[in-house]
């Protein structure tokens, strides 16, 4: 089954003259590319090129004293720490960060990464099993906020418990001995956009700057912010710039065994690594561990000090992720043979589904299908599932207002995860799509492709990508700067690709000519117009020892 959906190109409103001027040290095209990305000013500017700028001071965090005085009382009194983390690339970046900081400042600590079969977030069994370790403090990373019940239970077994997590929080804030996260009502923070990593590399600074005076000594983890900010998707903007723009500097110089190891085998050159290689290599690897196997071989592979240990389990992790991109696709084409298209939320629940796969397809869905989707797998007693959205749907508020109905849920506003009693599975359903059905007009379930810029092909500037390298690092909200051009000659066109379903282009306009790639867009061979409308970013195109630039094609039209 295929819904064809012709894209909605919007382009993004014309730069205002009054904001023109104030961006007159960069040229017209960075001008409208900085407005589009809400910088409206020389001052927003600066920040947004000198990333420095954005470095925060972490005791300015709410708590963030309350915990470093815990967390050191804990040190000089022996006491066993357990770090929680949460099974994604994220929590596992954000385990192995903090507890390699704890175990250098000279604790004595226990890293703990659930199943994810025992569920999204903290569980009792978990807290159990740390009780019986004899732990008397949990911090938990990249979750903990939507856990107020069972980190009750490890309070009154007599634990204390620490949260960090950037969640977005429920009505009701754990009671616990202190919750670091920006985004709690009344955190002044300036940046709310921080991964689960990113509070833990605060975290780290804070212990630091009170141990030895300086929040520099945390930079030694960097490599693994980097990491976890870009896997889970958080916005690149702001302090996550900064943390990404160095971090990727200290992956391409780490001496971290298990993530050399790993680059290794991706495929990937390690003094080259960049945001899409960490997104498309390093994270599906690391995610994949948690998704078919245990999250802890990644986390150990973070860990290790061992050449071998770090050989075998990096080939392992390689393994798995191949297991589960085959699986992934098994699992979309049956998904898509269940689904009714009339319905504003896709959903479709199977007991045959992969658990740890359910988010992956799911995200496929809302790509093809360009609108809210989640898939669950159906257990005995409980449906667990992943949601994806788009722009124009909130599916955790969606979630929230369902609450009655949930075991537990959390998430953002365009990913989410829940776990429901199987028999309110199709109450469950039956309302979210009510609240879809008054948030979401028909009219909204079109792809749409956002574009930068309108510009004539054969004036882009001639370093026009020197230009654009200032946008770097790429990524969630900062994604790379799309144009379109109009009138566009083809002066020819072939088919590519094992299945001839991408397209080779050379394109003109007046005296400019460009090569263009076009992927999963061969179906244009059989009939190519003379001329088309084009939206295309530049690209670096390396050839024979030589560089050129290349416009890859996202969309095209016939020009009329």
């Amino acid at each position: 089954m295929q819904i064809a959906n012709e894209k909605e190109w919007i382009i993004a409103p014309q730069i205002p003259e009054n904001i023109k001027s104030e961006l007159s040290g960069v040229s017209d095209i960075m001008q409208q590319i900085l407005y589009n990305r809400g910088i409206m000013d020389s001052i927003s500017a600066a920040q947004f090129f000198n990333k420095e700028a954005n470095a925060y001071d972490p005791f300015l965090l709410q708590n963030m004293d309350k915990a470093v005085e815990r967390i050191f009382h804990a040190i000089d009194t022996q006491e066993s720490i357990a770090v929680f983390g949460d099974y994604d690339a994220d929590g596992i970046t954000s385990t192995a960060l903090l507890s390699e900081v704890l175990n250098t400042l000279g604790a004595h600590v226990t890293p703990y990464i659930p199943e994810r079969e025992e569920g999204y977030g903290v569980n009792t069994n978990a807290i159990d099993f740390l009780y019986d370790q004899k732990i008397s403090l949990i911090i938990t990373v990249d979750c903990g906020i939507r856990s107020p019940e069972e980190l009750r239970y490890a309070q009154e077994l007599g634990m204390t418990v620490i949260v960090t997590d950037h969640h977005v929080p429920a009505e009701t804030i754990p009671d616990v001995h202190c919750v670091i996260c920006p985004r709690v009502k009344g955190d002044q923070y300036p940046d709310k956009n921080l991964s689960g990593v990113g509070i833990a590399y605060k975290l780290a600074q804070a212990l630091f700057q009170i141990k030895n005076g300086s929040i520099e000594f945390a930079d030694e983890w960097l490599d693994l912010a980097a990491i976890g900010t870009v896997a889970d998707v958080v916005p690149l903007l702001g302090e996550n710039r900064l943390i990404v723009t160095k971090g990727i500097t200290a992956i391409r110089f780490s001496k971290r065994i298990g993530l050399k190891s790993l680059i290794a085998v991706a495929g990937f050159d390690q003094r080259k690594i960049n945001t899409v290689d960490i997104s498309f290599g390093i994270a599906p690897r690391l995610n994949a561990a948690g998704r078919l196997d245990s999250p802890k071989k990644a986390l150990n592979l973070l860990l290790t000090k061992d050449m071998n240990e770090a050989g075998l389990l990096s080939q392992e992790l390689d393994d798995i992720n191949r297991k589960r991109q085959k699986i992934t696709q098994d699992m979309q084409e049956l998904a898509q043979k269940e689904i009714d298209e009339n319905n504003l939320i896709i959903h479709v629940f199977d007991k045959e589904f992969t658990s740890g796969l359910v988010g992956l397809v799911s995200a496929k869905l809302t790509e093809f299908f360009y609108r809210p989707s989640i898939v669950g797998y159906i257990g005995d007693e409980y449906t667990r599932a992943s949601c994806r959205s788009i722009p124009e749907f909130n599916i955790t508020n969606a979630l929230d207002n369902c609450e009655n109905l949930l075991v537990r849920h959390g998430g953002h506003a365009m990913a989410a995860g829940f776990t429901v009693v199987n028999e309110n599975l199709e109450k469950l359903i039956e309302k979210l799509e009510l609240i879809a059905e008054t948030e979401l007009d028909p009219k909204d379930l079109r792809p749409k492709i956002n574009i930068d810029i309108e510009y004539p092909l054969y004036k882009i500037p001639i370093d026009i990508l020197n230009e654009l390298d200032q946008l770097e690092p790429l990524g969630a909200e900062n994604s790379e700067a799309v144009f379109v051009s109009r009138g566009v000659e083809v002066k020819n066109a072939r088919t590519v690709g094992r299945d001839e379903n991408h397209l080779k282009l050379r394109l003109r306009d007046r005296h400019a000519e460009y090569d263009a790639i076009a992927f999963n867009q061969g179906f244009w061979g059989k009939e190519m117009p003379t001329r088309i409308d084009v939206v295309y970013s530049i690209e670096r195109n390396h050839y024979n020892g030589n560089i050129y630039k290349q416009l890859r094609v996202k969309d095209l039209k016939p020009s009329f």
